[in-house]
C-alpha cells in the first residue's frame, strides 16, 4: 500500500467525506461506513494559517476483502525534480502518521503525531515518481498537474497514477477543473471543454493571473520529463507557454502533443463533462475518424486520408473524363450540323477561286495592252519633238532681234528695281534721324524737370531741419529738470496690504456663503425626508402601505427595487411585476397558511418579467447599477400551460379541497411563474387532516408529490433508479404564514415615524435661523471688501503717474540722440539734392548739343533721299522705251510664234499622254508582280490569244453564278474547321483524364488492400471487447464498419440491445435513454483501451445517468481493463460511486475535499489508517 502526496485544495478548506464506493458494513458511524476494506490513496489538502499555505498529507490504507488481516505500507514521495524555480517548493507535508501499521498495532495518540511526522522517510525522486517507478508511466502520460489561481483553486498539485485514476468528490469541489487544467495546459482551446470561451474566465476571481504546470512522462530517448507551463493573464486574455522552463510558442506545444500522440480534441480520448452528450451525437463517419486517431497506428490514419484524397481526386477526374466525353459528343454533333452549309461554301469557294484566276488573266492582258499603248505614245511624242526643232531652226533669224530687245528690257527692269531699293533705304535713314532729334529733345526736358524737383526737396529739407533743431533744444531743456524720487516697492506693498485685507474679507464671506449653501441643501434634504415620512405615515394607514413597510423591514433591497420599478415601468416591453407578497393575495384567509407552505421566502419577494429582454434590462439595473441582492424570475409561458395532474373532482375524492393555485389571486404572469418554479398548480391543500389510508393512496398514485392539509405538510421524494419502493416522505408541522395576513397598523412603527417627523420639523426651523445669520454676515463682509476697491485703485493711479514721469525722463537722452540722428540725415539729404541740381544742368547742356547734331544728320538724309528719287525716275523712262520696242518687234513675228506655241502645246499633251500610259502600265505590272512566279507563268501562257473583253465576259458569268449560290451560315466553313481543331484538343484531354482515372484506381486498390484488412482487424478487436463488455451485463452490442465506395463515407456503426427480446439497434441520441447511451459510450471507450495510441484518456461524469446495476458492472469492467499492464493512463471523474465496488492495486483513487473553513487540526484527525483500524476492530467483533 502506498501513500502519495496527491492534491492541493483552495484555501481555506473544510474536509468533506464522499467515499461511498466502499462496501458499507452495518456501522453507525459515517466514517466507518465510508472506509470499508478498500485502499484510499494519499489525499493532500491545503489550508491557510497566519497568511501562509500549509499542506496536509493523509496517509492511505489498503485492505483486501478476502482476508481479515489488513496490511498497510506507507511511503512519502518528494517533490518532482525541476531545473527551474518552483512556485510550490515552499509546501511541506503535514498530517497523518505516514507509517505502516500491523494488524495488532494500537491506535496512535495525538501526542505521538509530531514525532511520527518527523520520522517520515524520503525516497529518491530520481528513482520514483508518486511512489512509482517512472518506467510504469507510458511516454506522454501525465505524471502531475499543478495549478495556481485557477478556477476554484488557489494552489493545488495533483500527483497521478500510471493506470486508472478515479477522481471523486462532491459537486463544485473542482473535479472538472482538473480536466480543464489538462486541456488548457497542453495548448488546446477552451472550446474542447464546451465551457467558457475566454481564457481569462479560468482565472480565479480576484486574481490577475493563473498558472498551470503539466508534467508528461518522457520518451526513452529523452533526458527528462516534459513540464509544460501555461500562464493566463486576465487583463488581456493572453497565454504564455513554457517547456521545461523555456519560453515556447503555441506551435511548439502543438508539435510536442503530436509527437506524443496526445489528442485532447478527440472525444475517444478526452471526454469532458460538457461533451459526454456530444459523443453519442457523433455521426458514424466522425466516430470512425475519432477511433482511428485514438487506436490506430499513424500509418493507418495516413492511409485513410490518402484514400479519401485519392477517391475525391478519382471522382473529380472521372467527372472531368465524363465531361470531356460529353463535350466531344456535343462538338461532333455541332460540326455535323454545319456540313450542308460547308458544301455550299466549298462550291462558292471554287467559284471564287475561278474568279480570282480570271482576274489574274485580266491583269496580265491589261498590262500587255497598257505596255503597247505606252510604246505608241512614245513614238508620237518623238515625232512631234522633231517637228518643233525644225520649225525653230527655220524661224531663228526673225526671232533673234526680238530676243535681244527683250534682254535689254530685262536689264533696264533690274536697274529700276535696284533704285527703288535705294530710295526705300534713304527714306528709312531720314526717318531714323528725325527720331534722334525727338529723343535728344525729350532728354533735355527730363533733366530740366529733375533740377526743379531737387530744388523743391532742398526747400522742404530746410523747413524740417529747423523743426528738428527746435525739438532738440526743447528735449535738452526737459532733461535738465530732474523728477522727484519714486519708490515702486513701497507702493506695491501698500497695494498688497489692502488686497490682503480685501481677500480675507472675501474668504470669510465665502465661508459664510458655503455654510449657507450647506444649510440650504440640508433644508432641502430635510424637506424630502419630511415628505417621505408623511407619505410613509399615510401608507401605514393603507393595506398596500403596510405591505410595503413590511417588505422594507424583511428585505430592504427588494423594497428599493420595488420603489424604482414603480417609477420606471415605461422602460420595459411588458409589465414587470413586483414581489408576490404585494401583487398577490389569498382568496380565502383559511387557506393562507396552507398556500404559503408551498412557497419559500424568495418566492414572496422575487420580481417577475415576461420577456427575455426585460429580464436582461432589469438584471443590469438591479445587479449592475443599484447593486441589489434580489431574486429575478421570468416566465414566458401562459398560465393556461400549467395543467393540474388530476381534475378538482378527483382531487376531492383524495380528501383535498383544491390546489394551492385555486386559492391564490394575482396577475396571471406571477401565478404562472409560481406554477413554473414551485408547482402550485400541482400542490394540493385541504382544511381537514388526511387519514393514513388516504395518505397511502396519494403516495401510491404518484400524481401528487406535495400537499398540505390539517396542520401538516407533506413532501414526497421518489428515486426511480432504485425501484418503485424507493420513496421518501417528509412530514412537517404547518408553520404560521408571514404574508397575506391583513394585519392592523403597527402603532409602534407609526409613533416612530411621527417622532422622526417632529424631529425633522424642529431641525428645519433651526436650519432656517442659521441660514439667515450666515447670509447676513456674508453680505456685510462682501460690502466691506468692495470698499477696498476704490482705495486700491487710488494707490495704483498715483503709482502709475509717478512711474510714467520717471520713465519719460529716463528715455529723454535716447530721444534727443534719435532726433539729432534725424537732423544729420536731413542735412545729408539737402546736400545730395544740390548735387542732383548741378548734375541735371550739366546733362541738359549735353542733350541740347546732341539735338543739334541730330538735326544736321536729318538734313543730310533728306538730300540723299531726293537724289535717289531722281535716279529712279530716269530708269523708269528708259524701261518704258524698251517695252515699246519689244512690242513692235513681236507684232512683226506673231505668225511664227503662233506656230511655235501650237507645236509646244501638242508636245506637252503627248508628254502627258506618255506619262499616263506609263502609270497604267506600271500599275498593271505591280499587279502581276504580286502573283506567284509559277502561277504568273501559267497565267501568261493561258492569256495567249485572249483579250481583256473575253475575260470580262467570263468574270461576269462566274459572278452571276456566285450570287445564286448562298449559304445560311456564311461562317460555317470557318466554324467547321474551328470545331475540328477543338475536337482534336478535347480528344487529347479526354485520353489524359482517362489515364488519370486509371492511375488513381490502381493507387486506391493498392492502398485499400493494405488499409482494409488492418481496419477490419482493428474493428474486430474493438467489437470483441465491446461485445464481451455487454455480455458481462447480460446485454448485447456489436461494432462494425459500414463501407462505401466513397472512403469519406466509411463509418463505424454501433448496435446495442439492453433488453431480452429486442433486436440490436443503432446507438444514437434518440433510440436509447441517457443511461443506456452512457453505458454504451464508456464500454466503447474501454474497448479502445488496449489499442490506445494516446498516452492517457479522460472521461468526466460518464456514470451520472446510469442505474446502480449498470454503474456497478461498468465499474467492474473499467477496473479490469484499465488496470492491466502496459495500458494507457485512464481518468474517471465522478461526484459519487456506489458501495462495494471492485478495487485493484494498480488503480488510484483521488478524493477532492474542498470547502470554506477548516479547523487547525481537521486534517490531522482525518487519518485513514486509524479509520481502517477502527473498522477492522468492529468487523472483528462480529
Amino acid at each position: 500500500m502506498e501513500t502519495r502526496r496527491d492534491f492541493l485544495f483552495p484555501a481555506p478548506v473544510v474536509i468533506l467525506f464522499n467515499l461511498a464506493f466502499l462496501d458499507p458494513p452495518s456501522l453507525s458511524t459515517k466514517v466507518s461506513h465510508a472506509l470499508g476494506f478498500y485502499r484510499l490513496i494519499g489525499i493532500l489538502s491545503i489550508r491557510e494559517v497566519d497568511g501562509h499555505l500549509s499542506t496536509v498529507n493523509m496517509a492511505g490504507l489498503a485492505a483486501e476483502r478476502t482476508d481479515s488481516s489488513l496490511e498497510n505500507q506507507t511511503k512519502i514521495d518528494t517533490a518532482l525534480p525541476s531545473s527551474r524555480n518552483d512556485d510550490f517548493e515552499h509546501l511541506r507535508l503535514r498530517g497523518g502518521d505516514g507509517r505502516s501499521m500491523e494488524s495488532g498495532e494500537e491506535e496512535d495518540s495525538e501526542d505521538e503525531m509530531p514525532a511520527r511526522r518527523s520520522g517520515v522517510r524520503r525516497v529518491n525522486a530520481a528513482q520514483r515518481t508518486n511512489g512509482l517507478s517512472r518506467t510504469e508511466f507510458q511516454p506522454g502520460a501525465i505524471v502531475r498537474v499543478k495549478v495556481q489561481n485557477f478556477v476554484t483553486y488557489e494552489k493545488a498539485e495533483f500527483s497521478l497514477g500510471p493506470n486508472l485514476n478515479m477522481v471523486i468528490g462532491p459537486n463544485g469541489t473542482g473535479k472538472s477543473s482538473l480536466v480543464c487544467a489538462i486541456c488548457l495546459g497542453l495548448g488546446y482551446p477552451s472550446s474542447v471543454l464546451g465551457r467558457a470561451s475566454a481564457f481569462s474566465d479560468f482565472v480565479k476571481h480576484g486574481k490577475d493571473e493563473a498558472d498551470i504546470a503539466v508534467e508528461l512522462q518522457r520518451r526513452p530517448e529523452d533526458a527528462e520529463n516534459y513540464v509544460v507551463g501555461l500562464c493566463i493573464r486576465r487583463e488581456d486574455n493572453s497565454r504564455k507557454f513554457t517547456i521545461n522552463g523555456n519560453r515556447a510558442t503555441l506551435k511548439d506545444i502543438q508539435q510536442l502533443m503530436r509527437s506524443l500522440r496526445i489528442q485532447i480534441d478527440n472525444l475517444c480520448q478526452f471526454l469532458p463533462q460538457d461533451k459526454v452528450a456530444e459523443f453519442a451525437g457523433l455521426t458514424p463517419v466522425e466516430l470512425l475518424e475519432k477511433t482511428l486517431h485514438a487506436a490506430a497506428p499513424p500509418e493507418m490514419i495516413e492511409w485513410q486520408g490518402s484514400l479519401k484524397e485519392y477517391f475525391a481526386a478519382q471522382k473529380e477526374a472521372q467527372r472531368g473524363a465524363d465531361s470531356s466525353r460529353e463535350n466531344l459528343r456535343n462538338m461532333q454533333t455541332r460540326q455535323q450540323v454545319l456540313q450542308a452549309d460547308v458544301e455550299k461554301l466549298q462550291e462558292r469557294k471554287n467559284i471564287q477561286e475561278n474568279i480570282e484566276k480570271l482576274e489574274g488573266l485580266h491583269v496580265v492582258l491589261r498590262y500587255s495592252e497598257a505596255r503597247k499603248a505606252y510604246s505608241d505614245a512614245k513614238e508620237r511624242r518623238k515625232a512631234t519633238e522633231a517637228n518643233l526643232r525644225a520649225l525653230q531652226r527655220s524661224s531663228a533669224p526673225s526671232l533673234e532681234a526680238v530676243t535681244k530687245k527683250q534682254e535689254y528690257q530685262d536689264r533696264i527692269l533690274a536697274v529700276v528695281n535696284d533704285r527703288k531699293t535705294i530710295l526705300r533705304a534713304a527714306e528709312t535713314a531720314a526717318k531714323d534721324a528725325l527720331g534722334m532729334v525727338d529723343n535728344a529733345d525729350k532728354e533735355a526736358k527730363q533733366h530740366i524737370q529733375n533740377a526743379e524737383a531737387a530744388k523743391k526737396i532742398i526747400n522742404d529739407k530746410k523747413a524740417e531741419i529747423g523743426a528738428l533743431r527746435k525739438k532738440i533744444t526743447s528735449l535738452e531743456a526737459q532733461y535738465k529738470q530732474v523728477p522727484p524720487e519714486f519708490d515702486a516697492a513701497e507702493y506695491n506693498r501698500k497695494i498688497r496690504e489692502k488686497e490682503a485685507i480685501q481677500r480675507d474679507k472675501y474668504e470669510e464671506a465665502k465661508g459664510f456663503r458655503e455654510a449657507a449653501d450647506q444649510l440650504r441643501e440640508e433644508g432641502r434634504e430635510n424637506n424630502v425626508q419630511q415628505k417621505k415620512l408623511n407619505d410613509e405615515l399615510q401608507n401605514l394607514e393603507s393595506q398596500q402601505g403596510q405591505l410595503t413597510s413590511f417588505l422594507r423591514k424583511i428585505h430592504a433591497d427588494s423594497a428599493r427595487g420595488w420603489e424604482w420599478l414603480k417609477e420606471n415601468q415605461d422602460k420595459f416591453e411588458k409589465e414587470v411585476f413586483g414581489p408576490p407578497m404585494l401583487s398577490c393575495s389569498v382568496k380565502d384567509p383559511r387557506y393562507s397558511d396552507l398556500v404559503q407552505s408551498a412557497l419559500a421566502f424568495q418566492d414572496f419577494i422575487c420580481f417577475t418579467t415576461q420577456t427575455k429582454n426585460d429580464h436582461i434590462k432589469l438584471s443590469n439595473q438591479f445587479y449592475g447599477e443599484m447593486k441589489l441582492k434580489v431574486t429575478l424570475r421570468s416566465c414566458l409561458r401562459s398560465l393556461d400551460a400549467f395543467q393540474p395532474p388530476m381534475s378538482r373532482n378527483e382531487l376531492v375524492q383524495y380528501g383535498f379541497d383544491g390546489y394551492a393555485l385555486d386559492y391564490l389571486d394575482g396577475p396571471e404572469p406571477v401565478l404562472a411563474m409560481l406554477c413554473s418554479e414551485k408547482k402550485i398548480h400541482m400542490s394540493a391543500v385541504g382544511l381537514r387532516a388526511l387519514q393514513d389510508p388516504q395518505v397511502d393512496r396519494v403516495l401510491q398514485d404518484e400524481k401528487i408529490n406535495q400537499f398540505a392539509c390539517g396542520g401538516r405538510t407533506y413532501r414526497v421524494t421518489r428515486r426511480r433508479e432504485y425501484g418503485p419502493s424507493a420513496v421518501t416522505t417528509r412530514i412537517d408541522m404547518l408553520q404560521k404564514g408571514r404574508f397575506w395576513t391583513g394585519q392592523a397598523v403597527d402603532a409602534t412603527e407609526k409613533a416612530e415615524v411621527e417622532a422622526k417627523l417632529n424631529e425633522l420639523v424642529a431641525k428645519n426651523k433651526e436650519i432656517k435661523v442659521k441660514f439667515k445669520e450666515n447670509e447676513k454676515r456674508a453680505a456685510e463682509l462682501e460690502s466691506e471688501a468692495r470698499d477696498f476697491d476704490e482705495k486700491i485703485q487710488s494707490i495704483r493711479n498715483t503709482k502709475a503717474e509717478l512711474q510714467k514721469v520717471l520713465i519719460t525722463w529716463r528715455t529723454l537722452p535716447e530721444r534727443i540722440e534719435t532726433e539729432k540722428s534725424k537732423l544729420r540725415q536731413k542735412e545729408t539729404g539737402m546736400h545730395e539734392a544740390k548735387e542732383t541740381i548741378r548734375e541735371s544742368e550739366r546733362l541738359q547742356g549735353v542733350a541740347v548739343l546732341n539735338k543739334a547734331k541730330a538735326v544736321l544728320l536729318h538734313h543730310r538724309k533728306i538730300q540723299a533721299m531726293r537724289t535717289a528719287w531722281h535716279d529712279l525716275l530716269n530708269a523708269q523712262m528708259l524701261l518704258i522705251e524698251a517695252k515699246s520696242d519689244v512690242s513692235h518687234l513681236k507684232d512683226r513675228s506673231s505668225e511664227i510664234l503662233k506656230r511655235l506655241d501650237e507645236e509646244k502645246v501638242a508636245l506637252d499633251a503627248l508628254k502627258r499622254q506618255v506619262e499616263q500610259k506609263k502609270e497604267i502600265a506600271a500599275a498593271a505590272f505591280e499587279a502581276i508582280a504580286t502573283l506567284d512566279e509559277a502561277y504568273r507563268a501559267q497565267i501568261v501562257q493561258e492569256a495567249h490569244g485572249r483579250t481583256a473583253q473575253d475575260i470580262d465576259a467570263e468574270l461576269a458569268a462566274e459572278r452571276a453564278k456566285l450570287e445564286v449560290i448562298q449559304a445560311n451560315n456564311p461562317m460555317a466553313l470557318e466554324e467547321f474547321e474551328t470545331w475540328a481543331r477543338r475536337i482534336a484538343r478535347e480528344e487529347v484531354d479526354f485520353k489524359e483524364k482517362e489515364a488519370r482515372v486509371k492511375d488513381l484506381a490502381e493507387k486506391i486498390e493498392s492502398l485499400k488492400s493494405r488499409f482494409e484488412p488492418r481496419l477490419d482487424g482493428l474493428i474486430s478487436e474493438i467489437n470483441d471487447a465491446f461485445s464481451y463488455n455487454f455480455e458481462q451485463i447480460s446485454c448485447a452490442g456489436e461494432v462494425g464498419v459500414n463501407k462505401d465506395e466513397d472512403f469519406a463515407k466509411w463509418a463505424i456503426e454501433i448496435r446495442v440491445r439492453f433488453r431480452e427480446g429486442e433486436t440490436l439497434q443503432r446507438l444514437d441520441q434518440h433510440r436509447q435513454s441517457g443511461g443506456e447511451r452512457a453505458v454504451s459510450t464508456i464500454f466503447y471507450l474501454m474497448s479502445l483501451q488496449s489499442m490506445a495510441q494516446a498516452p492517457f484518456r479522460v472521461v468526466d461524469e460518464i456514470n451520472q445517468g446510469m442505474d446502480p446495476r449498470n454503474e456497478r458492472m461498468v465499474h467492474e469492467r473499467m477496473v479490469e481493463i484499465a488496470c492491466r499492464e502496459h495500458t494507457s493512463q485512464y481518468f474517471l471523474i465522478t461526484p459519487k460511486l456506489l458501495p462495494g465496488l471492485r478495487y485493484d492495486e494498480r488503480m488510484r483513487v483521488h478524493t477532492i475535499v474542498s470547502g470554506e473553513h477548516v479547523d487547525e487540526d481537521g486534517t490531522e484527525k482525518m487519518n485513514f489508517a486509524k479509520f481502517a483500524k477502527i473498522q477492522r476492530r468492529v468487523m472483528g467483533r462480529r
